[in-house]
């Protein structure tokens, strides 16, 4: 049986205040679709990942998407993997389905158009049947990698305020994060840098070495 595999990215990206995901028009079905590539057999999965990301950044600074993608800040999430039946019982097609946070310096950049999900779930939507099924799968588990994953920080730029990574954990999560509570709970987890010295810190980094421990708390109090 004649099997072929997709690779589907769903790349995200939280800029105007709200979340975005790319996506691009198929000119074959004038839909629009995720970014994917064909896996072609005995290859390595993460090299045509990569291969993808380079793509949809290709108007970025090649060095800065080098050395992100090198870093601990470009973590893919296995969404899921889904197969579907074509029209023919000989044929069969796997799609394996990405979540990628894009961070903010790239994502102006990136090769496609930025929706919000509200859009791209309407009626009047013109997103592909599949891919809208890849992402409603990707949307559901983005609470779950805000608390236990680094996928918040991820989508910051690599300095940050408080303030900043508050708003965003709260617009991810879908519900009101109270300061007072989300300032004691990262002095407890320890996994915020600053950048300066003083009574007073106003930017931050992310501790990478010490991303562990939002696997047993969690980021929301």
């Amino acid at each position: 049986m004649f099997a072929r595999t997709e690779l589907f990215l769903v790349p995200l990206s939280a800029h105007g205040g709200e979340l975005r995901v790319l996506v691009r028009r198929d000119q074959a079905t004038d839909k629009q679709v995720l970014p994917y590539t064909v896996l072609k057999p005995q290859s390595f999965q993460r090299g045509h990942q990569e291969a993808c990301l380079r793509d949809i950044l290709s108007g970025c600074n090649s060095g800065e998407v080098d050395a992100w993608l090198s870093s601990p800040r470009c973590r893919d999430r296995i969404v899921d993997c889904f197969d579907r039946d074509l029209l023919f019982e000989s044929a069969q097609s796997v799609a394996i389905v990405r979540g990628i946070a894009l961070p903010e310096e790239f994502a102006m950049e990136a090769k496609g158009t930025w929706i919000s999900p509200r859009v791209l779930f309407s009626q009047d939507s013109l997103l592909s049947e599949d891919c809208k099924l890849f992402l409603r799968e990707a949307l559901n588990l983005v609470p779950g990698w805000v608390r236990h994953t680094t996928f918040a920080f991820e989508l910051l730029p690599s300095v940050f305020s408080i303030q900043d990574l508050r708003l965003l954990v709260s617009l991810l999560a879908g519900q009101d994060i109270d300061p007072g509570n989300f300032h004691r709970r990262l002095k407890r987890l320890d996994i915020l840098r600053p950048l300066v010295s003083g009574q007073r810190v106003h930017r931050w980094e992310f501790a990478w070495s010490r991303a562990e421990a939002l696997k047993e708390e969690g980021l929301i109090p």
